[in-house]
């Protein structure tokens, strides 16, 4: 295969490939009571990784604004999902936290999210799932050699989190 078409259908395949994990690693909306964005998903999963986090760290994680976030934590607030309070060490700050909602909907939505996952990979011999998951690395790693950053691609779950992430690791060979 020449180098344009095996780009092609690099692409072409990392198209789909990305299609199908929007559809499986995508909250379920099914449940009108308990429907949740994307962007609320991500706040929940922010707050769960970090404990009690700031206005201004949910926009670092997220890679929002400052008023884009108080805006979502507001939304958040109204409906139970989690909690506002004054800053235990600077009161001009607010902290936010999950309120036991907020919880229990993260939980329902990461164990939807792993059966879906789990469905697929359960279809795949285990050798292929080792070099599934070793060649998605390598593919990172490469990328972030060739000038990707490590803070762009970064899912902000902190280095604290998961010492074998790719992305940790090509901060410290960096």
């Amino acid at each position: 295969m020449k180098d344009a078409e095996f780009l092609s259908q690099t692409e072409h395949i990392s198209d789909i490939f990305t299609r199908i994990m929007l559809k499986i690693m995508t909250p379920n909306m099914s449940r009108a009571s308990d429907e949740v964005s994307i962007s609320q998903f991500q706040a929940l999963r922010h707050i769960a990784q970090h404990g009690l986090s700031t206005i201004g760290s949910i926009a670092d994680g997220l890679s929002i604004s400052q008023p884009g976030a108080t805006m979502l934590v507001d939304r958040m607030v109204r409906r139970g999902l989690v909690k506002r309070q004054p800053g235990r060490s600077d009161r001009r700050q607010t902290e936010v936290s999950l309120a036991s909602r907020g919880k229990r909907l993260l939980d329902r939505i990461e164990a939807e999210r792993m059966e879906r996952l789990a469905g697929v990979v359960k279809l795949m011999k285990h050798s292929e799932c080792e070099q599934f998951v070793e060649s998605l690395e390598r593919f990172i790693a490469a990328a972030l050699e060739i000038g990707q950053s490590p803070d762009e691609a970064c899912l902000r779950c902190g280095t604290e989190h998961q010492d074998d992430c790719i992305v940790n690791k090509s901060r410290e060979n960096g």
